[in-house]
C-alpha cells in the first residue's frame, strides 16, 4: 500500500479478534469486516480509537483536567499582570468572573430542596450513560420558568387536581438541550479545546461495538424523549384559539364591516338584556375578530335573526356558525370566547327534530367542559395571599393566580392591575357566573338534574357587580346567580318541614304556615336586595323577562315538594293553591310584557309553556260548579297568541316559542272539549268577582303592545287566526274572568273563594311526572 493511500484512510483500531490473535487488521476501506472476520465468520467490532496528543504537544491532560489547568493557568497570567502571552488574557480573566459571580447567583435557587434532590438524580443520570463532561455549569438554572415556591408550597399546591400535580412535576425535566452545547456560557478553555480536537472517523459508527439495549439511547434521544413527555405532562391549560381567514366571516365576505359593526351595535342595544356574559367595551368587533370566529359569528347570527331586513345574512351566518360549533371538539379548540360563542347560541336556537331533541344541552355540556379547562371556576387570587398567617379561608385547590390566568388566556405581558388586566379577568368570571345562571335556567325549564357546581366564587359571588370597572348588566345577572344559588337551601328546607310533620300530635296547618312564611321570606330578601337594582319607574317594578324568571322559580319550589310523602293535607292544599296562582302570574305577565319580550329566549318559551300546562291541569280539579277552568283556559289561548307572533317577529325568525303557542291553543281547545279530564264541566255558577277587581271588559292586552324596534324593516308579520264561531267562542269561556288585567293580589283571591274548592280526587295528581320536561305528554291532549 503506498504511503499516499495509507494516509487517505481513515485511522481504525484493531477489531477484537485480530487483537486477540495478535495479528494484523487487514482491511479495505468501504467494507464492513476485515479480512480475518471474514473468513472466520464473525462480527468486526472495533473499539473507539484514542487519537492522543499532538507532536510537540507537552500538555497531557485531557477532558476535566485538561480544562481545569488552562483555566488555572489563565488565572495566575491574570494576577501577574502578564498577558503578553496572549492578546486576550484580561478578556478572559473577566469572563471567568462573571461565570463565578452567575454561579454563585445560582446557589440561592437551588436551595429548594426538591429541586436539589432532582438536580442531583439527573446528574447521576447523565454520568452513568454519557461520558465525563467539563464542569461548565451543566447544573444551570435550566429548569423551565415558573414562580417561586417554597417546599410547602410545591407539597399543596395542585394537590386535588392529580393532572395538574403532573403538570407541575414537568417543570423539574431535564434541560431540552445540555449545556455542553451553549457556546455562549462554556468556558473559554474548554471551547479552545473542543476546536483543537479532531472529528471523528467516518466510518467509525459502523465499526463501532453496541452497548447493551439499557444505554443505548443516544443524548438526543433522551432529550426528545423528555421534551416529549414534558409536552404531554406539561400544563394544558392554555387558550387554543379558532381564528384564521380560513374561518372568519368577514373574511370569507359574509358579512362586510359596516354590517358587523351595525350588527354588533344592535345587539349590545336590543338582545345584551337576555344574554348575559359579554363587555361590549372589550368585545368589539375588532377585537373578537382576532379571538374567536366562532363567537363572532354567533354575535352577529343571533343579531340578525330579529334584524327584519337580514333574512339572507341571517341563513348565512347561521350555517357558518354550525360549522364553526362542529369544529371545536375534533380540533381542541379552548379560550374564553369559545365558551361564550356556546352561551350566545343556546338562547335562540332553532327547533330541533323534537321538543327534547336540540343541541341546547350539548352546547351546555361542552361550554361546561372546556370553562373547567380553562380554570374559569376557580377564585382569582394572587399567590402571596395564600401562606400561613394571611387569614384567607379559601382552598389553595380553589384558586388561580392572575397572572396565571391571563398566561393562560393568552396574555402574558399584560398587568393584572392595569384597567385591561382587570377587565379581561373580571371577563372571565363573569363567564362563569352566566354559565351558571344559564344552565341552572335550562335545568329548571326542562326538569334535568343541575351539572355546573356551586363553586367558591359563585358562593361569594354577592357584592361582584360593586366594581367600578362593572358593566350595567352586572347587576341583573348577578340577582339571577344569587336567587339560583340559594334555591337548594331553600328546597331543604320546605321538605324538612313536611317531614317533622309525622309525629302524631302534629300541627299540618303550623307547618304549611312555617312553609309559607319560609317560602315569602326567601323571595322578600331578595326583593330588597335586587328590587333597587334592577327595578324600573317609581315603584321600582321588574322587567317582564326577569318577572317570568323570578316567578317560574316561585312555582319551581311549589313543583318541587306538591305531594311530597310527608307533606300533610293542609300543605298540599297551600301548594296547589299557591302553585297555581304562581302560574297565573307567569301567564299574566308574558301577556302584559310582549312588547318587552321580542327577543325572548327559548328557555323563557318553555317555563312560560310549563306554568300554561301547570295551570291547565290544576283547574281542571276544580270543583263542578267554578268558571275557573274557563277562565285559565282563556288565558292559556291568549299566552298561545303572544307565543306565536314573538316567535315570527321576523319572517326567518323560526322560533321556538310558534311551536309552543299553536301546541298550547290546540291543547287548549281540546281541554274544553273533554280531553284532560271526564269531559267538559259546564259551570252553573258564576263566582262573585271582588268590587276591587273592577276590570272593563278588554281584549288581551297584546293589541296595544308595540314589537321592537327593528332596523330597516318593514312592519313585523303577526299570524292571523280565523275567528271562532260565536257558540264555540262561548263553549270554550262562558263568563270567563280576566286575569290577564289581575294583580297577584286580585288573582289569589279569587283561587281562595268557596266555589273554587279543589276535588277530593286531586289528591292523586302524581308531581314525580310533572318534576321533568317530558311531564307535559302531549298525546294524552290530542284524543
Amino acid at each position: 500500500m503506498s504511503v499516499d493511500a495509507a494516509a487517505a484512510r481513515p485511522r481504525l483500531a484493531a477489531c477484537i479478534v485480530c487483537r486477540r490473535s495478535k495479528i494484523k487488521c487487514d482491511w479495505t476501506p468501504g467494507e464492513v469486516q476485515c479480512k480475518r472476520c471474514i473468513q472466520l465468520g464473525k462480527e468486526c467490532v472495533r473499539p473507539h480509537v484514542h487519537v492522543g496528543r499532538q507532536k510537540g504537544i507537552k500538555n497531557k491532560r485531557v477532558g476535566l483536567d485538561k480544562a481545569l489547568y488552562q483555566i488555572e493557568q489563565v488565572v495566575r497570567r491574570g494576577g501577574s499582570g502578564d498577558t503578553s502571552q496572549s492578546g486576550d488574557g484580561g478578556r478572559i480573566v473577566a469572563r471567568l468572573k462573571e461565570l463565578l459571580d452567575e454561579a454563585q447567583a445560582r446557589e440561592h435557587l437551588t436551595e429548594s430542596s426538591a429541586r436539589t434532590n432532582q438536580l442531583d438524580y439527573q446528574h447521576m443520570d447523565e454520568s452513568s450513560d454519557a461520558e465525563p463532561l467539563a464542569e461548565d455549569g451543566s447544573q444551570d438554572d435550566s429548569t423551565p420558568d415558573m414562580p417561586p415556591a417554597n417546599a410547602d408550597t410545591l407539597a399543596i399546591d395542585d394537590a386535588e387536581n392529580p393532572l395538574q400535580l403532573l403538570a407541575r412535576a414537568s417543570y423539574f425535566q431535564p434541560p431540552e438541550e445540555p449545556r455542553r452545547n451553549d457556546v455562549g456560557h462554556m468556558p473559554t478553555a474548554t471551547l479552545q479545546n473542543q476546536q483543537q480536537q479532531p472529528p471523528p472517523p467516518t466510518h467509525q459508527h459502523q465499526h463501532t461495538r453496541q452497548p447493551p439495549r439499557a444505554r443505548q439511547h443516544t443524548h438526543s434521544d433522551k432529550a426528545k424523549e423528555a421534551r416529549e413527555l414534558q409536552q404531554f405532562f406539561g400544563s394544558a391549560a392554555s387558550v387554543n384559539l379558532d381564528i384564521g381567514d380560513d374561518i372568519d366571516p368577514l373574511s370569507l365576505g359574509l358579512v362586510t364591516v359596516e354590517e358587523g359593526e351595525a350588527l354588533f351595535r344592535f345587539f349590545y342595544d336590543k338582545l345584551a338584556h337576555t344574554r348575559w356574559g359579554l363587555d361590549p367595551r372589550l368585545y368589539t368587533l375588532s377585537y373578537t375578530r382576532s379571538r374567536s370566529a366562532f363567537l363572532c359569528t354567533s354575535i352577529m347570527a343571533a343579531t340578525a335573526l330579529f334584524w327584519a331586513s337580514a333574512g339572507a345574512l341571517s341563513k348565512r351566518l347561521s350555517t357558518h356558525a354550525k360549522m364553526l360549533a362542529n369544529r371545536i371538539t375534533p380540533h381542541r379548540l379552548k379560550s374564553v370566547e369559545i365558551v361564550l360563542a356556546y352561551l350566545i347560541n343556546v338562547p335562540w336556537m332553532f327547533p330541533g327534530s323534537h321538543s327534547t331533541n336540540d343541541e341546547t344541552s350539548a352546547y351546555i355540556s361542552m361550554a361546561m367542559t372546556i370553562a373547567i379547562d380553562l380554570s374559569l371556576h376557580k377564585v382569582l387570587m394572587p399567590q402571596d395571599l395564600l401562606g400561613h398567617g394571611t387569614g384567607v379561608t379559601v382552598a389553595r385547590g380553589e384558586c388561580l393566580d392572575p397572572k396565571t390566568a391571563l398566561a393562560m388566556d393568552g396574555f402574558p405581558d399584560v398587568d393584572p392591575l392595569s384597567e385591561q388586566g382587570t377587565l379581561l379577568l373580571r371577563s372571565r368570571e363573569r363567564c362563569w357566573i352566566s354559565l351558571f345562571v344559564l344552565e341552572r335556567g335550562m335545568c329548571l325549564a326542562r326538569g334535568r338534574p343541575f351539572l355546573v357546581p356551586v363553586t367558591r366564587l359563585l358562593k361569594d359571588c354577592d357584592i361582584w357587580h360593586k366594581s367600578s370597572l362593572a358593566e350595567k348588566q352586572d347587576g341583573p345577572l348577578l340577582s339571577m346567580a344569587v336567587l339560583r344559588r340559594d334555591l337548594d337551601a331553600t328546597f331543604a328546607t320546605v321538605r324538612a318541614y313536611c317531614d317533622g310533620t309525622q309525629g302524631v300530635s302534629s300541627d299540618g296547618s303550623l307547618a304549611a304556615q312555617s312553609i309559607e312564611s319560609t317560602i315569602e321570606s326567601f323571595f322578600d330578601q331578595w326583593y330588597a336586595n335586587w328590587g333597587a337594582m334592577i327595578g324600573a319607574g317609581p315603584e321600582r317594578r321588574l322587567p317582564p323577562y326577569v318577572e317570568i324568571l323570578v316567578t317560574h322559580t316561585r312555582l319551581s319550589i311549589y313543583g318541587s315538594v306538591i305531594n311530597h310523602p310527608t307533606a300533610p293535607l293542609e300543605v298540599r292544599r297551600f301548594f296547589r293553591t299557591a302553585g297555581l296562582s304562581s302560574a297565573l302570574a307567569v301567564l299574566r305577565t308574558a301577556i302584559q310584557g310582549e312588547a318587552q319580550l321580542q327577543s325572548m329566549p327559548n328557555n323563557t318559551t318553555i317555563m312560560i309553556s310549563f306554568a300554561a300546562c301547570f295551570a291547565l291541569t290544576l283547574s281542571a280539579y276544580t270543583a263542578g260548579g267554578s268558571t275557573l277552568a274557563p277562565s285559565v283556559r282563556k288565558l292559556i289561548d291568549e299566552t298561545a297568541s303572544v307565543l306565536e307572533r314573538i316567535g315570527a317577529v321576523t319572517e326567518h325568525r323560526n322560533g321556538l316559542s310558534s311551536l309552543y303557542g299553536r301546541h298550547l291553543r290546540q291543547i287548549v281547545r281540546r281541554a274544553a272539549k273533554g280531553g284532560i279530564k271526564e269531559g267538559l264541566r259546564m259551570p252553573t255558577a258564576s263566582p262573585s268577582v271582588p268590587t276591587s277587581l273592577g276590570t272593563p271588559p278588554i281584549a288581551t292586552g297584546v293589541a296595544a303592545t308595540q314589537p321592537m324596534d327593528h332596523q330597516a324593516g318593514p312592519p313585523l308579520p303577526h299570524q292571523h287566526h280565523p275567528p271562532l264561531p260565536q257558540q264555540q267562542q262561548q263553549l270554550l269561556w262562558p263568563e270567563t274572568l280576566q286575569f290577564s288585567t289581575m294583580s297577584d293580589d286580585q288573582i289569589m283571591q279569587v283561587l281562595n273563594q268557596p266555589g273554587n274548592d279543589f276535588e277530593p280526587s286531586f289528591g292523586g295528581l302524581s308531581w314525580d311526572d310533572m318534576s321533568n320536561f317530558d311531564w307535559l305528554h302531549w298525546p294524552e291532549f290530542a284524543s
